[in-house]
């Protein structure tokens, strides 16, 4: 009579385990490298050539960044690598542009709202502003001459979140503000 009581008491103590892992795995968000993983499943099984090649080459791109690196990459890691290849391709299509190549402006844009998606949104000017005013003030930086000093700060403060060119044209409005 006890063996009877034991399967199904086994069986629900591995059901409820289980749906306890799901639910930790489900709360326990992606990283963006397993998120590309996905994609490229899902993009195979649709037979989404394009998209499989873009991803393939973010992957080769993160890849070579551990190989260098001899190590997992850290997420902001992973987002500076994307952030890269956003920078270069824009590069590419503004030679694109200029040599009229429709066929391949039309695939540098899809790679590049591609990479977008995995990115973090941008922080707006005005919240940089606010670091690079907070942190001029903390090291001292007031000319132009400080400008490394402050770029420096202001990039470690606001990290993968803010664009570098935006960061900058902050600094530099900052500090030519400053000297007048």
């Amino acid at each position: 009579m006890e063996r009877e009581l034991e399967a199904p008491v086994l069986v629900l103590s591995f059901f409820s385990a289980l749906c306890y892992a799901l639910l930790a795995i489900s709360h326990h968000p992606m990283s963006i490298q397993e998120q590309l993983s996905v994609r490229l499943k899902a993009s195979m099984k649709e037979g989404k050539k394009d998209i499989v090649e873009m991803i393939r080459g973010l992957q080769a791109a993160l890849k070579n960044k551990q190989i260098e690196l001899q190590r997992e990459l850290k997420e902001n890691e992973v987002i500076d690598v994307l952030k890269m290849n956003v920078k270069q391709l824009k590069d590419a299509l503004q030679d694109f542009v200029k040599g009229e190549r429709e066929d391949l402006i039309e695939k540098t844009k899809k790679e590049i709202n591609l990479i977008a998606e995995y990115l973090p949104t941008p922080m707006e000017r005005e919240e940089i502003r606010k670091h690079v005013v907070s942190l001029a003030a903390d090291i001292g930086a007031q000319t132009m001459v400080d400008m490394g000093k402050l770029m420096g700060a202001a990039m470690k403060a606001v990290g993968a979140a803010a664009n570098g060119d935006d960061v900058r044209a902050e600094v530099e409005a900052f500090l030519s503000k400053e000297n007048t």
